[in-house]
């Protein structure tokens, strides 16, 4: 029996077998509203911001409690026991990488590079977002038997139409835009061109290629692939970027923590191993202990916050957060890079397993 017929063996249970389930990574009612219409969590953050007098607590509950925890979730993966033993084997890549990313974050800041910092972040962040949303179609599409030749104008189709948005009123974000226009007056406008015209282009083949199904697209795959090319429309209509981004962000947050703890729950829910494994299944299959260790690092963050200001040191806690998003950018490319056989083998089959995909 291979790898993945095993796991796929020891995953499906009846309760996951249900037809009605097949085609959707867990459920219609989970999948729904974590991850095709989880951006709504960022209009709504960003309604009490610009119109609640108490919308500043909503934002900061968001920030706490929502995106920390997703950044922080990366690091959960080095608490299983295949995974440790398979980043430890890569360990410039694992370990070195990221106290390089955090060292030269802090070097940048300290020398007044700051225009440096935050539009690394910026782009990365579209990247790093347009991916996760294009990993997660990917899901969908295999669990719907699509073709593979989706695959590439998909990725791209999410990636181009978000930079447009995210470009689109690029002078509102200074440290980028005047960075550009130091190259060159009409960088910017060139940037934004050329990713409006590469988005045009992916969407047609795109298009064209769904349209040659054997089947009709399924209501999941379809709906999310809606969701994902909508996800950066708040740069269009909030004038502060910053603002924009965190709204925009929302929904990308909570697919990472819904696909990061399903997959820690069918995975290590029933797990022999190490201590620090079984911990991992016990978390993620509790939705009490999970909330908990949410909020516990919600309040770790919010007291090094208000410390590092009382001390007169906010810039402390600044490093620390942009350093941490950097990391996680990073560590996601690696720990997601399903075109590695040992995630593919490791990942693949507790997130789509074969008892969910449609019937041929």
């Amino acid at each position: 029996m291979s790898a993945d017929a095993a796991a796929d063996a020891a995953y499906v249970t009846s309760a996951t077998a249900t037809a009605a389930h097949r085609g959707w990574i867990h459920s219609p009612a989970f999948d729904l509203p974590l991850f095709t219409l989880s951006p709504l969590a960022g209009l709504a953050v960003l309604w009490a911001t610009l119109h609640w007098p108490a919308g500043s607590y909503v934002l900061a509950a968001a920030t706490y409690l929502v995106a920390i925890p997703h950044y922080m979730s990366s690091f959960s993966f080095f608490l299983g026991d295949d995974t440790l033993a398979h980043y430890r084997s890569r360990r410039v890549a694992f370990f070195v990488g990221p106290v390089v990313i955090v060292a030269a974050t802090i070097a940048l800041r300290l020398l007044g590079f700051d225009p440096v910092v935050q539009s690394t972040m910026f782009v990365w962040n579209i990247y790093h977002v347009s991916l996760q949303s294009a990993g997660i179609l990917s899901l969908y599409r295999r669990l719907n038997r699509g073709e593979e030749a989706e695959r590439s104008p998909a990725h791209v189709a999410i990636l181009a139409t978000n930079a447009t948005f995210a470009f689109w009123f690029i002078d509102r974000y200074p440290p980028l835009h005047d960075m550009m226009a130091r190259l060159h007056p009409t960088a910017p406008w060139v940037l934004w061109a050329a990713s409006l015209t590469v988005a045009a282009g992916a969407l047609a083949v795109l298009a064209s290629r769904l349209a040659r199904r054997p089947r009709p697209v399924s209501l999941a795959e379809a709906t999310f692939l809606a969701s994902s090319l909508l996800l950066f429309h708040p740069y269009l209509w909030v004038r502060d970027y910053n603002l924009a981004t965190f709204g925009m962000l929302m929904g990308h947050f909570i697919q990472y923590l819904a696909i990061v703890w399903l997959l820690h729950r069918r995975k290590y829910e029933a797990s022999s191993g190490s201590l620090h494994e079984r911990l991992l299944g016990t978390i993620s299959s509790r939705p009490a202990l999970l909330f908990a260790a949410i909020v516990s690092t919600g309040i770790v963050f919010y007291a090094f916050n208000a410390g590092a200001s009382r001390l007169g040191a906010p810039i402390m806690y600044v490093i620390v957060w942009n350093a941490m998003t950097l990391v996680h950018f990073y560590l996601d490319g690696l720990i997601w890079a399903f075109k590695q056989p040992f995630v593919r083998q490791a990942f693949g089959p507790y997130l789509t397993p074969a008892a969910r995909l449609v019937a041929p």
